[in-house]
């Protein structure tokens, strides 16, 4: 039986990316603290970049109380690279999940 993965990319024709999964700094608004994320992502030829999502573990219990963690909260991940630079980024909270993580898409390019 042939092998029906792509040569490249995965089914939709997207190229592979690593991702990133391990601590990041976040920022709401004044609020920072540092939670475990993992994210992924891949060029989409239609919007022309790089779309990425993923998951912020535990974030809601990292704020302070009244800091707002829903969907449409727009949040700053700062990310340590192993070459010892730190990579920034911004995304929005979309959902929260069925085990409390919340949901981020990106909205600028990847810090990863």
């Amino acid at each position: 039986m042939p092998d029906s993965t792509p040569p490249h990319g995965d089914e939709n024709g997207h190229e592979p990316t690593d991702g990133y999964k391990g601590p990041a700094d976040i920022t709401v608004g004044e609020q920072h603290a540092t939670v475990e994320v993992e994210l992924s992502g891949h060029f989409d030829p239609i919007v022309g970049r790089h779309v990425w999502r993923g998951r912020l573990r535990e974030f809601g219990g990292a704020l302070t109380p009244g800091t707002p963690s829903g969907p449409g909260t727009e949040v700053t991940l700062r990310i340590q690279a192993g070459d010892g630079r730190t990579a920034t980024a911004t995304g929005r909270i979309t959902e929260i999940d069925l085990w409390g993580s919340h949901m981020i898409d990106g909205i600028s390019a990847p810090p990863y």
